[in-house]
């Protein structure tokens, strides 16, 4: 197809699907549907929780910047690729698409981003918005789109017909920059509150007891390791004389003079009581681990790939491989399940007919055999293919193949415990001629190839379910 023949095509498709899918778009923001807010925490005396308090308290608090980051950074692996149903005897498979416009899009989205970037903006946007919320600015040449702009979910403001009945678009502003969008042009993920609240308004509980006891830690060490205490005189004192006395012990011995090492000086009426606690006798190692596996809960990030201090309490290498195993399947994979589903119908419907997509002519699909964490074990895979070479399954070659090893001559007809079988000779024999031996040979490479067909099937299948 011509270039000029593909932005014909895509013209119309959009055109197409554009004649109800902004009123469909309208209709799932409309008040009650896709724009209820929590915006205030729900415990007494919380601080609220929009979207600019949720971004703050990322960059505030370490462990939920880990959790986001984590999950950010992993999502840079899988390559999001376009493909194309092709059916061959009644059997249906998929071939990825090289050269397709969505894919170039997603590669390179604008001139500033790559496809991991894209990536780490949606996902640090939805978990840190409330509600949750993904915008991009589309940017169209020729009625065609060429480019996404990822725009800070803080910095938009809906704008709703009178009587607040119909969503017309959003405004964003920084108090510098603003600009009105319709709802055609901006690409949205939305999720409303009832039933998929951000994670980090569900943790901000966790997150202030995190904070409080990594400010205690720091302000008892700027006290010198001495907790609070009181001055008791075995006189009365007046209003005026205590305040006195206070101030003269702070100026003497108070952080903010640089005197907290200083040695305290009292007379003879004067005790000093602590009314702190110190680190010993606060059960930190129990509050803090508390603290931590909470935040780490409703992130779905095991505490150990992010070293927090209660995954390391009983970290190995070995359950370091299993957290991060646990991650992709519990954590990773629903939310590219879920991306890609998103991509399919807010992008990939730009570049083809929505009824191709619906009848799964086309579809999206992550390619991930660069996901470390999917891959099996180099041992594992080694030794599988010596076993079942041992055991006559695959033939020498077929083992050199699995390991990494180029193919050597005969490779292919050699077995475990026997020599290659040359074809030729076989071939030289009478046509009469009855050979156990060759009969075997064949039954047996038979078996071979109907196994490895299996074998290749069940691999296959548990590749496409890992991505499904």
């Amino acid at each position: 197809m011509s270039d000029l023949d593909f932005r014909k095509t895509t013209q119309a498709i959009r055109a197409r699907n554009q004649a109800g899918g902004e009123k469909a778009l309208s209709i799932s923001l409309d008040p009650g549907g896709f724009t209820t807010e929590v915006l205030n925490y729900g415990r007494m005396h919380a601080p609220r929780a929009d979207t600019s308090t949720l971004q703050s308290t990322m960059s505030l608090n370490e462990l939920v910047y880990a959790c986001i980051a984590i999950k950010a950074t992993a999502a840079r692996d899988p390559r999001l690729t376009v493909q194309q149903a092709v059916r061959t005897a009644g059997k249906v498979t998929y071939e990825e698409v090289p050269g397709h416009p969505f894919r170039a899009l997603i590669m390179r989205p604008n001139s500033s981003m790559t496809e991991g970037d894209l990536m780490r903006a949606a996902i640090v946007s939805w978990d840190v918005s409330n509600p949750r919320r993904f915008y991009c600015e589309k940017e169209f040449k020729n009625n065609l789109l060429i480019g996404l702009h990822p725009l800070n979910p803080s910095l938009m403001t809906p704008k709703y017909s009178q009587g607040r009945r119909e969503l017309l678009g959003y405004r964003y502003s920084d108090g510098v920059n603003r600009r009105d969008y319709s709802l055609d042009e901006l690409l949205i993920r939305s999720a409303p509150a009832w039933y998929d609240p951000p994670p980090l308004v569900a943790a901000l509980g966790a997150t202030e007891s995190d904070t409080a006891q990594t400010d205690y830690v720091r302000a008892f060490f700027e006290n010198g390791g001495v907790p609070p205490g009181l001055l008791s005189y075995d006189i009365p004192l007046s209003q005026e004389k205590r305040d006195e006395i206070r101030d003269k012990w702070q100026s003497a011995y108070g952080i903010r003079h640089g005197r907290q090492h200083g040695i305290g000086v009292m007379d003879v009426h004067t005790t000093y009581q602590k009314t702190g606690a110190q680190l010993d006798e606060l059960q930190s190692q129990t509050l803090r681990s508390v603290a931590e596996s909470r935040i780490c809960m409703v992130f779905g990030v095991p505490p150990l790939i992010v070293y927090a201090y209660v995954g390391l309490l009983r970290a190995t290498y070995a359950n370091l491989g299993e957290a991060w195993r646990g991650f992709w399947d519990a954590t990773m994979s629903p939310m590219f399940k879920e991306l890609r589903d998103f991509w399919t119908w807010s992008l990939l419907t730009e570049f083809e007919d929505e009824r191709d997509i619906r009848e799964e002519n086309v579809k999206l699909a992550y390619d991930m055999s660069t996901v470390a964490a999917l891959q099996e074990d180099v041992d594992a895979l080694q030794g599988r293919a010596r076993n079942n070479f041992a055991g006559g399954l695959i033939s020498q070659n077929e083992a050199r193949s699995a390991i990494g090893y180029s193919p050597t001559n005969g490779g292919d007809t050699t077995f475990a415990g026997r020599a290659a079988v040359p074809l030729a000779g076989a071939m030289s024999r009478g046509k009469g001629a009855k050979s156990r031996t060759r009969g075997s040979v064949q039954l047996t490479e038979r078996r071979i190839e109907k196994a490895m067909q299996s074998y290749l099937a069940r691999e296959y299948e548990k590749a496409a379910q890992a991505v499904a």
